[in-house]
């Protein structure tokens, strides 16, 4: 069967990278270009999606466009040692943290629109 690829999002703890890879049996893999995806089988990669994290906020984020990121998606905001975190399953959290980083794009003018 052919292998599927998912990225890792950004601010993810390493335990939780590897809870991923030990409960989903998917593979770290690192291309050339230094990025880090998890490799699996698609139904696999699937489950992982709706696996519940917590992932550190990128920085930049107003907390008008954090607060619009938690109405609009399905997760939560909480506070950890390391700062303010999402939690909810990880598709959501991509989406929410994908939101953010097209809402400073465009607050910074470098949207394409």
């Amino acid at each position: 069967m052919a292998k599927h690829t998912m990225k890792i999002i950004s601010g993810m703890q390493p335990t939780q990278v590897q809870t991923l890879i030990d409960t989903y049996s998917l593979q770290m893999v690192q291309t050339k270009e230094g990025l880090i995806y998890l490799e699996g089988e698609l139904e696999d990669l699937r489950h992982a999606t709706k696996h519940v994290v917590d992932v550190t906020l990128p920085p930049g984020p107003t907390v008008t466009e954090i607060k619009n990121a938690v109405d609009k998606y399905d997760i939560a905001l909480k506070q950890s040692d390391d700062g303010p975190v999402f939690h909810g399953s990880l598709y959501e959290i991509n989406e929410a943290i994908n939101y953010l980083v097209d809402q400073m794009s465009e607050r910074l003018g470098l949207s394409d629109d």
